[in-house]
């Protein structure tokens, strides 16, 4: 997510001067990114089995290892994901301009590959690739929002120094536009989702729709929070300059603390049954 956001945004919104430059500066981050997808790939096969077999000694067995990996969906999940995160570690190869973009190329097929496994790949037919489908657009919505909120406080941190200040305001007003899709389309495909996994209406009494509804809040306190900045701080970027810019910036770093919350709480409920 971090991988997808940030570089998209610095590829798509950010002025290339600014872009070149908070790119370098993310350097060390995204070398350091990629190789923990590179590593957490590559260990969720034995994991997985060790999960679903008879503990660690599976994780290591060759055998149950290729049974897993030729005889089951995870198995097929698992080489879309391995096969994503090479495309990853080929795409720091690419000339250094294309770096980024070619970064966040990669990063969204990470992404997208997840899809395959966990509760969106419960379902069969034409309502299991629908809730795929949206999984996919849930996941990288999320994730363009989400990563985009790191690089930007750089970008925020540059708006109040004379050389790049007109980039940067230029790239916080992309954002603050770009945003609106993301987070309606964040919105719309995470109700899409929580319908297929639980039915209508829905009951928020076990342990995953519990932490399912934190979730939501957390989300809602992001969706809070971007929406002051948007309306109330960006439009007297103008005016009141440094305030203005040092609110968004505690804005930012409490979206990016409710963000990581949010992606927290996902890694455990999403390893819980849904009923």
């Amino acid at each position: 997510m971090l991988l997808w956001g940030s570089f998209g945004f610095l590829g798509v919104l950010v002025p290339q001067p600014l872009s070149r430059m908070v790119a370098g500066r993310l350097a060390g981050v995204r070398v350091a990114a990629v190789a923990v997808v590179a590593a957490a790939a590559l260990a969720a096969l034995p994991l997985q089995t060790a999960m679903i077999g008879d503990g660690w000694s599976d994780a290591i067995d060759g055998g149950t290892l290729r049974d897993v990996l030729v005889a089951t969906d995870l198995g097929e999940a698992w080489l879309l994901q391995v096969g994503a995160s090479v495309l990853l570690v080929l795409a720091q190869l690419a000339p250094q301009g294309r770096r980024p973009s070619a970064t966040a190329l990669a990063a969204g097929l990470v992404l997208v590959s997840l899809a395959a496994s966990g509760h969106a790949a419960m379902q069969q037919g034409w309502l299991g690739f629908a809730h795929q489908l949206t999984d996919v657009v849930h996941v990288l919505a999320a994730g363009a929002w989400f990563g985009a909120l790191w690089p930007l406080t750089i970008v925020l941190a540059e708006a109040g120094k004379a050389p790049m200040r007109l980039e940067a305001i230029t790239a916080l007003r992309r954002f603050s536009q770009a945003g609106y899709i993301a987070v309606a389309l964040a919105l719309l495909s995470g109700i899409v989702n929580a319908a297929l996994i639980m039915g209508w209406p829905a009951v928020w009494l076990t342990p995953y729709r519990a932490l399912l509804a934190a979730k939501i809040t957390a989300v809602l306190g992001m969706i809070a929070i971007a929406a002051v900045n948007r309306y109330r701080f960006v439009p007297r970027i103008g005016t009141t300059g440094p305030a203005a810019l040092g609110a968004i910036r505690r804005g930012t770093a409490a979206e990016v603390a409710l963000g990581l919350a949010a992606i927290l709480l996902v890694s455990v409920f999403g390893l819980l049954d849904p009923n």
